[in-house]
């Protein structure tokens, strides 16, 4: 799962080169109850989301909503280090990242009742960001230097590592059934790009216009990207990318909103920053067009 600073307050969307689709969508809070933070980090085409919160600002655990109810993962199935989770996908596989006790971090599927640990081979830390309906897990390892590079596993042995040409850090975050997948770059001075991998390996940087910085995190089956970007006064915003064109959109009151995952019917999850600095749970959905004589 995806870790960056940020600062600032919300600011005045991107104009140029985008069209702003906040009234285009209801938006709904909706938080572990108790939780002093709920993010998510997927939702998919039923509805399920997983992510991440956390207690009185402790450690981060994974957890994931299903059928109206919360699922907290970490004590039953991934002890009580920091743990987060991304999916479901729609055949119901649950993924992500957690630590064991020396710090050290590991990636896991889960599958049903069954815990799969993800360790990509020669590597000192491993996570999981996205298993699509084939399960292709994408990927991130980074060893004793910090940089991040990415991996893209189709069978239990075929391994192909990708880095973005000129790239400091490299991390995938998310991939659809056709094998495309998005992602961020960055350079030593600290730019943030997005990228687009396509399924044949190319990639190219996708950016809002204008923008301080992008990071995509979703991408669904017919293409549309989900992410967020910094302005020019470090304010947060989400946008939704479909055939080279960027809407974004803002959380109605929120200091900073991130979108963090988009499913097949447009539907769109992640979280927001309010006034006080805390991050609750967001999901955004599309209202229906109306059409009138």
């Amino acid at each position: 799962m995806l870790a960056l600073a940020f600062t600032g307050l919300s600011g005045v969307a991107l104009a140029d080169g985008t069209s702003n689709a906040s009234a285009s969508y209801n938006f709904q809070t909706l938080d572990v109850p108790g939780s002093s933070q709920t993010i998510y980090w997927g939702i998919n085409d039923f509805g399920e989301l997983a992510g991440q919160y956390e207690i009185n600002g402790g450690t981060a655990h994974a957890m994931a909503f299903r059928q109206g109810r919360f699922q907290l993962l970490d004590t039953a199935v991934l002890g009580t280090y920091f743990s987060a989770a991304g999916g479901p996908n729609d055949v119901g596989t649950t993924f992500g990242g957690y630590a064991d006790a020396t710090g050290i971090q590991h990636g896991f599927v889960i599958q049903g009742n069954r815990l799969s640990t993800v360790d990509f081979p020669g590597h000192l830390n491993s996570n999981v960001d996205g298993v699509n309906d084939f399960g292709a897990i994408l990927g991130v390892y980074w060893d004793a230097d910090g940089v991040y590079h990415g991996i893209l596993r189709i069978g239990r042995n075929w391994d192909t590592s990708f880095d973005v040409s000129g790239a400091r850090d490299t991390y995938p975050l998310g991939i659809n059934d056709t094998g495309e997948s998005v992602g961020y770059w960055d350079t030593a001075a600290g730019a943030v790009h997005g990228f687009y991998r396509d399924a044949k390996g190319r990639i190219s940087t996708l950016d809002v216009p204008n923008s301080a910085g992008t990071v995509a995190l979703g991408i669904n089956d017919v293409g549309q990207v989900a992410g967020y970007y910094f302005d020019a006064a470090g304010g947060i915003h989400s946008f939704v990318e479909s055939n080279g064109k960027f809407q974004t959109f803002d959380m109605p009151g929120a200091a900073a909103t991130f979108a963090t995952a988009i499913n097949n019917l447009g539907v769109i999850a992640g979280d927001y920053l309010d006034a006080t600095g805390h991050r609750h749970g967001m999901v955004a959905t599309p209202k229906p067009s109306v059409h009138g004589h």
